[in-house]
């Protein structure tokens, strides 16, 4: 484990692992390697009984080797919410911390994540996927409210204030260790200095804003209703056609 990028959801998370990858850092562990890999669904919920719940033994280094041994930087949920563990585990590991304004950042999360989860389609997509969509959006959403309370009844001013705890957390464990805290916005520079890495003679990445994060979570709903339609019309083609052909065989 190389680094720890502890930011915040909706704070460039995305972005910056872009970034690292860009700058030669190999895998990134994020939400999207959950549901790349549904297996790993259930040692992180082990992960989340044991540490809030008291269901379990807490995860030490061993665990997490097993779970993370094949990324070098671990970023976003379900990550962040072992933010302390992570950082005792891996006292080599470099400490990252995306930071954005907490209006900003409400905004963005409001219009992203919430809708995402609390949509009619995302609810239909739950239903027509049990083992796929319908075990990962309750663990996604599972992993925020951790964080924030029950989303249904999240007031902005909670939201804020549980944001910026959050950070006064990451920067109380991390008083000890190399930590940069960095904005969108700001480049390559200070992140390549931090890293000891030349600046690539690209542009920064930006990935992840609130359009392409609505239309990525669209696409995957696609994708279920489209396996969901071959998994029950085509069945259902089939047993028209051979009911017609028993019927005109009688006839």
């Amino acid at each position: 484990m190389k680094i720890l990028a502890l930011g915040f959801c909706r704070t460039g998370t995305a972005s910056m692992r872009a970034a690292l990858t860009t700058l030669g850092y190999g895998n990134a562990h994020h939400i999207g390697s959950v549901m790349a890999n549904p297996q790993e669904m259930d040692a992180w919920r082990a992960a989340i009984d044991a540490k809030f719940h008291g269901k379990g033994t807490p995860y030490t280094r061993e665990e997490w080797d097993q779970l993370l041994g094949d990324y070098q930087v671990v970023a976003d949920v379900p990550g962040i919410l072992f933010a302390e563990e992570l950082i005792n585990a891996y006292p080599e590991a470099l400490i990252i911390l995306t930071f954005r304004d907490p209006a900003r950042w409400w905004k963005s999360f409001r219009e992203t994540l919430l809708v995402m989860l609390g949509d009619r389609q995302t609810r239909l997509a739950r239903w027509l996927d049990p083992n796929g969509f319908g075990r990962f959006i309750p663990f996604a959403r599972l992993n925020l409210e951790i964080f924030l309370g029950p989303l249904d009844t999240l007031s902005e001013a909670e939201a804020k204030t549980r944001y910026l705890q959050y950070y006064d957390d990451v920067r109380r464990l991390a008083s000890k260790r190399r930590l940069l805290e960095y904005e969108m916005g700001e480049g390559w520079g200070r992140l390549c200095d931090f890293l000891q890495k030349d600046a690539p003679e690209v542009s920064f990445p930006h990935k992840n804003d609130s359009h392409m994060i609505l239309e990525g979570s669209r696409r995957q709903i696609r994708r279920v209703y489209t396996r969901a339609a071959v998994r029950f019309v085509v069945p259902a083609v089939v047993l028209i056609m051979a009911l017609f052909s028993i019927y005109f065989r009688k006839g």
